[in-house]
Protein backbone atom coordinates (compact mmCIF):
# COMPACT_ATOMS: atom_id res chain seq x y z
CA UNK A 1 0.00 0.00 0.00
CA UNK A 2 1.35 3.38 -0.77
CA UNK A 3 0.37 6.90 1.24
CA UNK A 4 1.83 10.12 1.22
CA UNK A 5 2.84 11.43 4.71
CA UNK A 6 4.49 15.02 4.92
CA UNK A 7 6.86 15.16 1.83
CA UNK A 8 7.51 11.11 1.84
CA UNK A 9 5.96 8.30 -0.06
CA UNK A 10 5.91 5.68 2.15
CA UNK A 11 4.98 2.17 0.50
CA UNK A 12 4.15 -0.41 3.25
CA UNK A 13 4.12 -4.48 3.16
CA UNK A 14 2.70 -7.20 5.05
CA UNK A 15 3.85 -10.40 5.82
CA UNK A 16 2.18 -12.65 8.10
CA UNK A 17 2.47 -10.62 11.15
CA UNK A 18 5.77 -8.53 10.32
CA UNK A 19 5.33 -5.04 8.26
CA UNK A 20 7.94 -3.66 6.75
CA UNK A 21 8.11 -0.38 5.08
CA UNK A 22 10.14 1.89 2.45
CA UNK A 23 9.98 5.00 1.98
CA UNK A 24 11.25 7.43 -1.16
CA UNK A 25 12.63 11.22 -0.29
CA UNK A 26 12.09 13.58 -2.91
CA UNK A 27 13.55 17.03 -1.30
CA UNK A 28 16.31 18.33 -0.96
CA UNK A 29 17.24 15.33 -2.90
CA UNK A 30 15.53 11.23 -4.20
CA UNK A 31 16.83 9.14 -1.12
CA UNK A 32 15.37 5.77 0.27
CA UNK A 33 14.99 4.96 3.51
CA UNK A 34 13.48 1.67 4.84
CA UNK A 35 12.75 -0.08 8.55
CA UNK A 36 12.14 -3.62 9.35
CA UNK A 37 8.45 -2.99 11.43
CA UNK A 38 6.72 0.33 12.22
CA UNK A 39 8.68 0.69 16.01
CA UNK A 40 12.30 0.52 14.44
CA UNK A 41 13.97 3.68 12.67
CA UNK A 42 13.77 4.77 9.39
CA UNK A 43 17.34 4.17 7.87
CA UNK A 44 19.21 4.68 4.38
CA UNK A 45 19.09 1.73 2.33
CA UNK A 46 22.75 0.58 0.96
CA UNK A 47 21.87 -0.14 -2.38
CA UNK A 48 18.64 -1.01 -4.88
CA UNK A 49 17.77 -2.87 -7.52
CA UNK A 50 15.12 -2.68 -9.87
CA UNK A 51 14.11 -5.67 -12.31
CA UNK A 52 11.35 -4.35 -14.59
CA UNK A 53 10.65 -7.31 -16.12
CA UNK A 54 10.01 -9.30 -13.18
CA UNK A 55 8.83 -6.16 -11.83
CA UNK A 56 10.97 -6.52 -8.31
CA UNK A 57 12.48 -4.29 -6.69
CA UNK A 58 15.53 -5.24 -3.56
CA UNK A 59 16.97 -3.38 -0.79
CA UNK A 60 20.43 -3.98 0.78
CA UNK A 61 21.61 -6.81 -1.50
CA UNK A 62 18.78 -8.79 -2.18
CA UNK A 63 17.81 -9.04 1.85
CA UNK A 64 14.40 -7.64 0.96
CA UNK A 65 12.70 -7.62 -2.30
CA UNK A 66 9.24 -6.79 -3.33
CA UNK A 67 6.84 -6.71 -6.54
CA UNK A 68 5.44 -3.34 -6.63
CA UNK A 69 4.19 -2.83 -9.70
CA UNK A 70 2.56 0.68 -9.41
CA UNK A 71 5.75 2.12 -8.31
CA UNK A 72 7.88 0.59 -11.08
CA UNK A 73 5.12 1.81 -13.46
CA UNK A 74 5.84 5.57 -11.79
CA UNK A 75 9.22 4.81 -11.93
CA UNK A 76 9.23 4.51 -15.52
CA UNK A 77 6.58 7.04 -16.65
CA UNK A 78 8.15 9.60 -14.10
CA UNK A 79 11.45 9.27 -15.46
CA UNK A 80 10.62 10.04 -19.36
CA UNK A 81 12.47 8.75 -21.82
CA UNK A 82 15.96 8.03 -19.73
CA UNK A 83 14.14 4.95 -18.55
CA UNK A 84 12.41 3.79 -21.73
CA UNK A 85 13.49 0.15 -22.49
CA UNK A 86 15.29 -0.20 -19.63
CA UNK A 87 15.24 -3.54 -17.82
CA UNK A 88 17.70 -3.33 -14.84
CA UNK A 89 18.65 -0.65 -12.30
CA UNK A 90 20.98 -0.47 -10.04
CA UNK A 91 22.25 2.31 -6.95
CA UNK A 92 24.33 2.43 -4.36
CA UNK A 93 23.88 5.05 -2.02
CA UNK A 94 26.42 7.26 0.07
CA UNK A 95 26.15 7.27 4.42
CA UNK A 96 23.34 10.31 3.59
CA UNK A 97 21.54 8.22 1.10
CA UNK A 98 21.98 10.35 -2.02
CA UNK A 99 22.91 8.06 -5.13
CA UNK A 100 26.70 7.54 -5.24
CA UNK A 101 26.67 4.54 -8.19
CA UNK A 102 24.06 4.23 -10.95
CA UNK A 103 24.06 1.43 -13.58
CA UNK A 104 21.68 -0.18 -15.98
CA UNK A 105 20.99 -2.67 -17.76
CA UNK A 106 24.40 -5.33 -18.80
CA UNK A 107 26.33 -2.31 -17.06
CA UNK A 108 24.96 -3.73 -14.06
CA UNK A 109 26.37 -6.80 -14.64
CA UNK A 110 29.79 -5.31 -15.22
CA UNK A 111 29.86 -3.39 -12.49
CA UNK A 112 29.41 -6.32 -10.21
CA UNK A 113 32.05 -8.29 -11.76
CA UNK A 114 34.36 -5.47 -11.57
CA UNK A 115 33.61 -5.21 -7.58
CA UNK A 116 33.74 -8.86 -7.24
CA UNK A 117 37.76 -8.54 -8.70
Amino acid sequence: MASNVDDTTEYVHTFGSQTVSFRVIDDPYVRIEGRASNTTPWSSVKNATIDFKAEELCFNNQAFCVKNTKYLADVLVGSGDAMQGRTKVGMVFAANGRVDVACFDNGCDRLKEAIRQ
